[in-house]
């Protein structure tokens, strides 16, 4: 079976991309998936991650030097995992973003609550309608990064995520240190055991929407 591909994409610096990208492929990786990683962003946040400890559990390599033809080098290994997670750089406008959109069978948009990081998603989203025309059958989301409930501000920002033309992940990722600890570390949120309990309830909860979504494909 081929893999399921999901790209990680956001005009926004900042916005948790390589976070994301990390937390879900580490989820799937420690329950049995083959995955790999395609770090696309020159800055190579998410080898430099998987590099720290050497423990990360899934195959985490640099395609940033692809560009435009990436979609290309991913499909041809595509029978060799189970799920491909691409950490795309910051930039919408950018052929390796392109390129990753129009292999991805899920794009996922992290966005931190607050007005300014939304008004800068919106050319992720021009981006994502762009790429449906080579791409028809691409499904995309966005998911709450950084999130602090029961503040005005969330509640307000959340109240206008309906509007921006991208359905939400019922799934959110709150602010937590462990996050921050895994990337110290190089692992998975399960490498951090029971000290980071909540944290491994909210990426599972993120990977079982995210691997129901991607069912069939």
């Amino acid at each position: 079976m081929s893999a399921k591909i999901i790209a990680v994409v956001n005009q926004k610096g900042g916005a948790g991309k390589t976070t994301l990208t990390m937390l879900l492929a580490g989820s799937l990786a420690d329950r049995g998936k083959r995955v790999l990683v395609a770090d696309a962003d020159a800055q190579n946040t998410a080898v430099h991650w998987s590099g720290m400890g050497g423990g990360f559990p899934a195959q985490v390599e640099d395609v940033s030097g692809e560009e435009n033809k990436l979609h290309k080098a991913l499909r041809k290994r595509a029978e060799e995992f189970d799920y491909i997670v691409i950490d795309s750089p910051p930039a919408a406008s950018a052929p390796v973003t392109a390129s990753a959109l129009r292999a991805a069978h899920l794009a996922l948009v992290p966005v931190i609550p607050s007005p300014l990081d939304l008004w800068a998603s919106v050319r992720i989203r021009e981006a994502i309608v762009l790429a449906r025309n080579k791409n028809p059958e691409l499904e995309a989301r966005l998911v709450v990064n950084q999130m602090q409930p029961n503040t005005v501000l969330a509640r307000e920002v959340l109240a206008m995520l309906p509007e921006f033309g991208i359905p939400m992940l019922a799934a959110s990722l709150k602010s937590r240190t462990a996050y921050r600890q895994c990337a110290a570390l190089g692992g998975s949120i399960l490498s951090l055991g029971s000290r980071a309990a909540l944290a491994v309830m909210e990426v599972d909860a993120l990977r079982r929407e995210v691997e129901s979504l991607l069912r069939g494909r």
